[in-house]
């Protein structure tokens, strides 16, 4: 296949895929192209489990979200089955859109896991699970690539503290939401030295910056953000320059798990098409990961670009998808 390539780093090469017996090789050549080949995407924050009930009413967040909100009141009522569908509904929507890795936070203890270990039939997943206590922590550890927990807010300490002791000995990752409506959990999560720092979008310059300097990566979700109306332009331009900076498409409920959709949204906020990109792509070498490529023809959004990644960034669809690719080494 003869096309053009965006790299990681957001180079546009000429040339050739080649694909055989499951591996793929790109060739750099002169040819007319007819095809634009980007990486899979990085999908860094879902809750899949909301996929059963989409499109909520627009409440703030602690209603809609927080323990006890509309969100948990609808699981409780859904039956298993039904959200099982509803999951893997999700997972292949991410999937046609270019998407080989999701990052879950998966609720629910050892039930919401195996939920999701019914559903992702195409195992794109990888499970942050969220305990009740130490005795579910200690099974599900070794089921999930580590714990994802909500604000400290909503959590004793003490437990939080024992958890992430707990991944640190099991070489597992502790994730931990923080400054998404305001930045009094910031502090707070930071002093939890966590693996992944979900939101961050209205914490204070002092402790983002804390963040970054640490090194620990940190996920944006623009689309939940501006349904919540908790947008904050001035971080995610911080962390545009941050080479640890992720985008996720956070609940199913709100937006889609559609990488594409979310980098055009961040796109318009950001207004850097290339620190989108490489957030939409970067997981793989921070988390690991099914890397592949995602090939889309030019006859459609395409068609007469003067960029091709900011295109790819602010207009491809899956309507453009021919084809996502994941080697099989």
């Amino acid at each position: 296949m003869r096309g053009v390539l965006i790299t990681e780093d957001g180079d546009v090469l000429r040339g050739e895929l080649i694909v055989e017996e499951g591996e793929v090789v790109f060739e750099e050549r002169e040819c007319e192209p007819e095809y634009v080949f980007s990486p899979t995407f990085f999908n860094a924050h879902t809750h899949l489990g909301d996929s059963v009930a989409k499109d909520p009413p627009f409440l703030d967040l602690e209603e809609l979200v927080g323990p006890g909100g509309y969100k948990f009141r609808v699981l409780s009522e859904a039956g298993e089955e039904e959200v099982v569908r509803a999951i893997r509904g999700s997972i292949g929507i991410a999937l046609e859109s270019g998407t080989t890795t999701i990052l879950d936070f998966r609720e629910g203890g050892s039930f919401g896991l195996k939920l999701l270990e019914r559903a992702d039939e195409v195992r794109i997943c990888k499970p942050l699970a969220r305990p009740s206590n130490l005795e579910e922590a200690e099974e599900l550890v070794e089921r999930a690539i580590g714990f994802g927990m909500s604000s400290t807010r909503d959590h004793d300490m003490r437990f939080l503290e024992e958890l992430r002791e707990m991944t640190r000995r099991k070489g597992k990752i502790f994730a931990i939401h923080a400054g998404e409506r305001d930045n009094e959990d910031v502090e707070a999560a930071l002093a939890l030295e966590p693996d992944l720092l979900v939101h961050m979008n209205m914490a204070g310059d002092r402790f983002l910056r804390m963040a970054m300097d640490e090194g620990i990566p940190i996920v944006s979700c623009i689309r939940s953000n501006a349904f919540f109306g908790l947008t904050n332009p001035k971080n995610y331009g911080i962390l545009a320059e941050y080479d640890r900076w992720l985008l996720g498409t956070d609940n199913v409920m709100i937006a889609k798990p559609s990488m594409l959709e979310e980098m055009h949204f961040a796109s318009l906020v950001v207004r850097n098409d290339l620190a989108v990109f490489s957030a939409s792509v970067r997981g793989f070498e921070i988390f690991g990961g099914r890397r592949g490529y995602v090939i889309f023809h030019m006859r459609k959004n395409f068609a007469k670009s003067k960029n091709l990644l900011a295109t790819l960034v602010r207009r491809a669809g899956v309507e453009d998808v021919c084809d996502v690719i994941i080697p099989s080494s």
